[in-house]
């Protein structure tokens, strides 16, 4: 589908999707695709609302890198997690068109609400920061299958949330996972005839929403404490989760 077949309320729609998750993004360092595809969904399937995402998603997750300042911080500790991300995601982006999206959507909402409670239960766990190096390889290729199979990166939100990172090199993890982890992803859904060029034209057109509603989110996040910003995030997650279990019911 290209841009001149959207209608004016599909437009409308995939604007609000984008402007909404870019906010998110903003404050908490991820959330285009995971805001925002559920809601552009209600007008347009899956695969196509994942090609709208390219120019802006690898736009924004550059700026945020370069923004946060903990690039080097994040690419030693966390470089065995993103690797494996990165083929899970391309292995997993197989499924994107053919498993069942309601399904997919309704297992990930159930992980994320599960595992973000167990956050707010357990305050002072340390389980993960201690055994980082045995556990980010498995995370990071477990939540590259789901990501690359449903186009979102939200698993990866509740993972980095868990480990109680100060909140700027966790904004700094999001992104270098998202923009990587989109790499294979967009690959795949180009070599499988799912991203033409006028795609991307539509996918750059993006861009517009997009940085209204990171600006304003990262002018949000600027003002807000560590607490606050652990805070935010763990209800943040409780919504996503909540949307995807009422994408995958209805």
């Amino acid at each position: 589908m290209t841009l001149p077949d959207f209608t004016a309320t599909a437009l409308t729609v995939i604007v609000l999707g984008l402007f909404t998750g870019s906010l998110v993004k903003g404050v908490l360092g991820a959330g285009i695709p995971a805001v925002g595809l559920p809601i552009m969904v209600m007008v347009i399937d899956p695969a196509q609302a994942v090609t709208l995402f390219l120019v802006p998603v690898a736009i924004s997750n550059i700026w945020q890198i370069v923004e946060s300042g903990h690039h080097r911080e994040a690419l030693r500790r966390f470089w065995p997690f993103l690797t494996l991300l990165v083929a899970g995601v391309w292995f997993g982006a197989g499924a994107l068109t053919s498993l069942d999206p309601q399904v997919i959507a309704l297992a990930l909402g159930c992980v994320v609400i599960v595992t973000t409670a167990a956050q707010i239960a357990t305050p002072n766990a340390t389980f993960l920061q201690r055994h980082g190096r045995i556990v980010n390889p498995l995370a990071g290729g477990l939540i590259g299958l789901c990501a690359g199979a449903t186009g979102a990166f939200t698993p990866m939100i509740a993972y980095f949330a868990a480990m109680r990172l100060h909140k700027n090199l966790f904004v700094t993890l999001l992104a270098f996972g998202a923009f990587m982890g989109s790499v294979p992803l967009y690959l795949r859904l180009i070599t499988e005839g799912h991203l033409s060029w006028p795609q991307f034209w539509a996918s750059a057109l993006g861009v517009v929403p997009m940085a209204v509603g990171i600006t304003t989110g990262y002018l949000i996040r600027r003002r807000i404490s560590e607490a606050l910003f652990r805070r935010i995030v763990q209800a943040g997650l409780l919504i996503l989760g909540a949307m995807l279990i009422w994408r995958g019911l209805n």
